[in-house]
Order: structure tokens, then sequence, then C-alpha cells
């Protein structure tokens, strides 16, 4: 049952992630982004790493898919032509796509990771929780690194955020007053 499962959700992933980069429109192109995002965290679900499926819905799907979508529409020359995609790098970017499939498997194969050390828990560890190699949930590592190392970064892929959006408006803004 959970290979099934696990089949229709890459498969559902691999035809919503082709047709983000073969759409011809770029709103059903963010649209199909969304599907291929929530499809990832679905694939979280199933290796029980809960926290990176909500932090995949959360963060990816309500946050940069949608503000993609927001800056879609409120870009009037975006929404009023339809904009012409070129299909003269297919061939270029399915080699290039195909090597970096062929390194990552060649990464992979040779961490030295067992492949069912991932799915294996942690004695007291919360069921789904994956233990690292002391032993501690991964959940857990990623919070004290997030909030612990890393804040002064993650704080300012926020600010960095925040300022895309001002700008996206700005931009618009600008825009409107010289219709008028």
């Amino acid at each position: 049952m959970q290979a099934a499962l696990f089949y229709a959700i890459s498969a559902a992933l691999l035809v919503s992630a082709g047709l983000v980069v073969t759409s011809r429109n770029i709103f059903h192109a963010a649209l199909w982004l969304a599907v291929a995002l929530f499809a990832v965290a679905a694939l979280y679900v199933m290796l029980g790493a809960y926290f990176l499926a909500a932090v995949q819905v959360l963060i990816y799907i309500g946050a940069v898919v949608v503000l993609a979508i927001f800056v879609i529409n409120l870009t009037r020359s975006v929404v009023g032509a339809p904009v012409t995609l070129s299909r003269r790098w297919v061939i270029p970017a399915a080699l290039v796509s195909a090597l970096t499939a062929c390194l990552i498997a060649v990464a992979l194969l040779r961490s030295g990771v067992p492949p069912g050390a991932v799915a294996s828990t942690a004695p007291g560890a919360a069921p789904g929780a994956a233990p690292n190699a002391a032993g501690q949930d991964w959940t857990s590592a990623l919070g004290r690194h997030l909030l612990g190392d890393f804040v002064i970064p993650f704080e300012l892929v926020s600010v960095l955020l925040l300022a895309a959006l001002i700008a996206a408006i700005a931009i618009v803004g600008k825009d409107r007053e010289d219709e008028k």
C-alpha cells in the first residue's frame, strides 16, 4: 500500500514539475509549482519528517508561491500580455538536469548512509522522528541550529523577503502613477 502511494505521489510530483517548466502561462506555472511543492510535503510525511512537511507547506506553498502569484497578479504587463516562452533551451536544460541527477545519485551512494538509516527512530524519540548520528531527533537539532547558530541568517532572509514584497508594491505603485 505504501509503495503504491509513494509511486502515485512521485508521479504527481514529476508531472506537476514538468508542467511548471513547460507551461506557457506564468500564472499556471506558479499553480503547478504549488502542486509540486505539496507533493514534496506529502513525501516528507511518508518519510516521517513531519516538521519538514509543515515547513514545506507553510514557507514554500504558503509564502513563496502565494507571493509569486501576488506579484504576477499585481504586474499588469504580465497579466495583460501573454508571456511567450522560448523552447530553444529544452535540450541543454534536459542534459544539465540529467547530469545533476547523476551527481546527486553518486553523492548519495558515496555518502555511506545505509538506506534504512533515515527511517529508523531513536529510543524515546517521537514516532517518525529520525535520529542523527548522536541519537537526537532531527527536528530538535534543526531547531537548535535555526534559533542558535543560524538565527541571524534566518532573520536576514525574512527581512530580505519583506524587502522584496515592499519593492514589488512600490514598483506597481509607480507603474500605476505613470498610467495616470
